[in-house]
């Protein structure tokens, strides 16, 4: 008996210098919950890590995407500039723009990617951040300069608007528009948005249009924003 008292005793002493004191005692168990978090705890944080980690997931997407649209934009000024230094050129009967490779070749966009076209001008366009760049173009004699079309393809409203909302009625030279040129978006349907001379013309682009033309034009999983040159 002395000694199950003195184990007793001994046992009782550790307890009560443990850093548990008074929270374990004799004949009392210790709840799990003292050395951790319950599920619901842990359900929670979880609920607000996921809640986080959406939102910078997002913001992310975001900030991709604007990325992206600024490259299109930049690459496409590079490619306006081209064409008006070959305006400058002497260019003959035999000009003309349908392929990846031309496009390469006249240094349109001398780092074209190919890539299937969708545009109808060629088998091959090149690929962009956002959509397909291709071009029909060609030196027209009778008129003394180059004519066709110039188009970017998406395949949703999001990047056409982004992309056809970037002001480019500013950027392209005033005598291209002397001669009933345009800018339109096509796919399910058509609209113009910007022709300032030739019948019925329109001379500011409006945002409401090009919102409405693009949600319009890209429901069947594309759409065509097309500078036409006449």
């Amino acid at each position: 008996m002395e000694n199950k008292k003195t184990i007793k005793d001994i046992i009782t002493r550790s307890i009560e210098s443990s850093p548990l004191r008074g929270e374990a005692k004799e004949g009392v168990i210790v709840k799990s919950s003292e050395f951790g978090r319950s599920m619901v705890e842990m359900l929670g944080v979880l609920a607000i890590v996921g809640v986080l980690s959406a939102g910078a997931l997002k913001g992310y997407s975001a900030a991709m995407f604007r990325h992206k649209t600024n490259q299109t934009i930049d690459i496409f000024n590079g490619i306006l500039q081209r064409l008006i230094e070959l305006d400058q050129q002497e260019l003959d009967e035999d000009f003309e723009i349908y392929e990846a490779d031309e496009i390469i070749q006249y240094n349109i966009l001398p780092n074209c990617q190919k890539t299937p076209g969708v545009a109808g001008f060629g088998d091959y366009g090149c690929q962009l951040p956002l959509g397909t760049f291709e071009m029909g173009y060609g030196y027209n004699a009778s008129k003394g300069r180059s004519v066709g079309n110039i188009v970017v393809s998406f395949t949703d409203a999001k990047s056409c608007i982004a992309f056809s909302s970037a002001g480019w009625e500013h950027a392209i030279p005033v005598e291209w528009w002397k001669n009933a040129s345009s800018i339109s978006i096509s796919g399910a349907t058509g609209a113009t948005i910007y022709r300032p001379n030739g019948d019925s013309p329109i001379t500011q682009v409006n945002m409401s249009d090009i919102v409405s033309a693009c949600n319009a034009s890209c429901v069947d999983g594309g759409c065509v924003w097309n500078l036409y040159r006449n």
